[in-house]
């Protein structure tokens, strides 16, 4: 071995490779072809000053450099910026001259400026004499080698903090568990007797711990409960089916009732057989009040709405008799809203004609200069009321002598949302013929309003007692799941996320019902561009439409009154359902096609059916629907098909509340397998 550390020092001091034309034990020439042959590790020799004076075919492909480019070079170049800052070349030759070996791992430079990781260890060459002549240095390319190594800590890293997480969570929900004072929760041993009482029980039933553990959980039932055997008939409900709430009166230990929310779980054993129950209680006395209280104002709300509809009916009556007035309303510019047979008598222009211009137009030049309608709308904006009698204009330019009443109109908060205006024509006594036929389409579509006020109102009902109180019960099955005491770390975990999901569900359905209660009944509407709308919805759904390769296809779209935003929704909420409920492996493919309905081809649901719509078509070839669906479908938090499916089943709901707010109507036909198309009606802009 000594020999050949001898020969390497030769070849140091002769500047060469490994050579056999040195003084001393000779290496062997196959030895030489063996060194020079390694690819996988770099070995080179260094003088004492550490210039490369030897290169083999491992370190050219570790490094980059060849022979040529790289002997009589500083070893320094394999080194980064900051390394050499700090001398570490150096220092790792005088550790290998001072103990005989310096090894290190670090990041390396080739020669094309890329680092690598490498293992590198430096050995001192010496002369017979003992004196170090030069260094052998071999390094390997551990890359790949430190890349993984730092995904694995990366990794556990990652892991232990996921796991102080963990603890610290369970650390909280044990806290939270033992400070819960709005929940009696209890254990009962397999005969119903109680073996733990936590502190909301004892604040919510009046016992404590000494005196109620060990008694039968019969105590806190009516006595015409316990006539029934109802606490025996729920025991044997959970030891049936694992789980069962019930909600009803609890007698509390002064003999005082209260209305309880109870959910009792089977405990079970490793081998399934049951070793007691575990008992939920909450307080919802108050609620029961709300609810009691919510059903009685909602009697009141539909007898008073019955009153109101008698009313209103009378009112019109009442008008309908007056034919001599023309009784307009106007917003806060002056635009005109409606219009009735009266006007069109005295004034001379169609509903088509005048609705959404200005009332401007029925006075003289002279009026107009001197801004008679500004001064009469100021006056009723700030007095309340407004009267005037002078010339106004026909729409045969004709003129008649009028007397007019503008009153401002406020909104409960006492702002101004526009004004009345009352005419009557003074020049001769006309009879006003069909006085109230604009009128009595107002009255219909308040009545519709109303109609649908009270469908929202049962939604809401269901809502309060069905979809929101269903992640409500599982939040509190498996809360009490976690306290069983056989329950692993990864089952608690398991239950955790689970309350997380229905916490999350009972966030998505709020939000959905905000949504819905948005679109309201504002008919302050705009010119709307459908192609504007189906671009934007488009540009929503880009990432979906995207990876699921979704082809939209769509006729040029119209024009139409409405709510820009509500649109949108109406567009999203098609679009999104068509892409959603697609074929397994098929790109869903959505077709919009647009054209004009006459009066007699129009669908009797609609309101106005003396005007012409635009039927707007979605058609898909998705998976569709069972055709007795196509009602129910629209129902606000109705879903069909794959419940496994992502949303709330407000979407449709939407849509069709979108629609009848725009005076519209949509109906939906479909058959399993075979797609679904959704027809949409919405009135045609009237021309001048």
């Amino acid at each position: 071995m000594k020999s050949k550390v001898v020969a390497v020092s030769s070849a140091v001091q002769n500047n060469s490779p490994f050579t056999n034309s040195v003084s001393g034990p000779s290496v062997p020439v196959h030895l030489e072809s063996v060194i020079n042959e390694v690819e996988d590790y770099a070995i080179i020799l260094l003088d004492i000053s550490g210039i490369v004076v030897s290169w083999n075919k491992g370190a050219e492909k570790i490094k980059g450099y060849t022979a040529e480019e790289i002997i009589g070079k500083t070893f320094r170049l394999f080194y980064p910026k900051e390394d050499n800052d700090r001398n570490l070349p150096g220092t790792l030759l005088n550790q290998a001259k001072e103990t005989g070996k310096a090894v290190h791992e670090g990041w390396r430079v080739k020669k094309d400026g890329t680092r690598f990781w490498g293992s590198i260890t430096i050995t001192a060459v010496h002369s017979e004499e003992g004196e170090v002549t030069g260094y052998l240095k071999v390094t390997r390319d551990l890359t790949q080698r430190k890349i993984a190594e730092d995904r694995y800590n990366n990794v556990l890293e990652e892991l232990r903090m996921k796991n102080d997480e963990l603890v610290k969570e369970e650390q909280r929900y044990h806290k939270m568990v033992s400070e819960v004072r709005d929940y009696a929760i209890i254990l009962l041993d397999p005969s119903g007797k109680i073996i733990d009482w936590n502190k909301g029980a004892e604040k919510l039933k009046g016992y404590t711990s000494e005196e109620i553990i060990g008694r039968n959980f019969r105590l806190f039932y009516t006595q015409e409960d316990r006539d029934a055997n109802l606490p025996q008939q729920l025991v044997a409900k959970a030891i049936k089916d694992g789980f069962v709430n019930h909600e009803g009166y609890r007698v509390r230990k002064d003999g005082s009732r209260f209305w309880g929310n109870v959910a009792i779980t089977a405990l079970h054993n490793e081998a399934g057989d049951i070793i007691g129950f575990s008992k939920v209680t909450k307080d919802l006395s108050e609620r029961k009040i709300a609810e009691d209280r919510l059903s009685i104002y909602t009697l009141e709300l539909r007898e008073r709405n019955e009153a109101l509809r008698r009313s209103e009916e009378r009112f019109n009556r009442m008008i309908a008799e007056v034919q001599d007035y023309v009784i307009l309303l106007l917003n806060t510019a002056g635009d005109i809203q409606n219009w009735n047979v009266g006007a069109e008598l005295i004034k001379g222009y169609t509903a088509a004609e005048i609705i959404g211009k200005n009332f401007r137009v029925f006075y003289t030049p002279e009026d107009l200069k001197k801004g008679l309608p500004e001064k009469l709308l100021n006056d009723a904006a700030q007095k309340g009321k407004a009267t005037n009698e002078g010339w106004r204009k026909r729409k045969d330019g004709s003129l008649f002598w009028a007397s007019v009443v503008i009153t401002a109109l406020h909104d409960d908060a006492g702002n101004i949302i526009g004004f009345s205006k009352v005419t009557r024509d003074l020049t001769e006594r006309k009879k006003a013929e069909d006085y109230l036929r604009n009128t009595s389409l107002e009255l219909e579509l308040k009545n519709h309003d109303l109609e649908q006020l009270n469908a929202e109102l049962s939604s809401f009902a269901y809502i309060v007692s069905h979809d929101l109180k269903e992640p409500i019960r599982k939040i509190q099955v498996f809360a009490a799941r976690q306290l069983e005491e056989d329950k692993s770390v990864e089952q608690i975990r398991e239950f955790t996320r689970k309350i997380m999901s229905s916490a999350s569900r009972m966030q998505l359905l709020m939000e959905s019902l905000l949504v819905y209660s948005q679109v309201s009944a504002d008919r302050d509407f705009a010119t709307v561009d459908l192609n504007d709308i189906l671009a934007s919805a488009k540009n929503d759904l880009e990432l979906r439409i995207s990876e699921s390769n979704t082809v939209i296809k769509s006729d040029k779209l119209p024009f139409v009154k409405g709510i820009s935003f509500q649109f949108h929704q109406l567009f999203l909420n098609l679009l999104s359902n068509a892409i959603k409920f697609t074929k397994p492996g098929e790109p869903p493919m959505i077709s919009i096609t647009s054209k004009i309905i006459k009066n007699g081809e129009l669908p009797e649901e609609l309101i106005v059916k003396n005007k012409p719509h635009h039927e707007i078509i979605f058609s898909d070839q998705g998976v569709g629907f069972e055709p007795e669906q196509a009602t129910e479908i629209f129902e606000v938090f109705r879903r069909v098909g794959d419940r496994t499916e992502s949303g709330t089943g407000i979407g449709l709901a939407i849509v069709k509340k979108v629609v009848q707010r725009h005076d519209g109507h949509i109906y939906a036909d479909s058959t399993p397998n075979n797609g679904a198309k959704f027809h949409v009606y919405l009135p045609v802009i009237p021309t001048s």
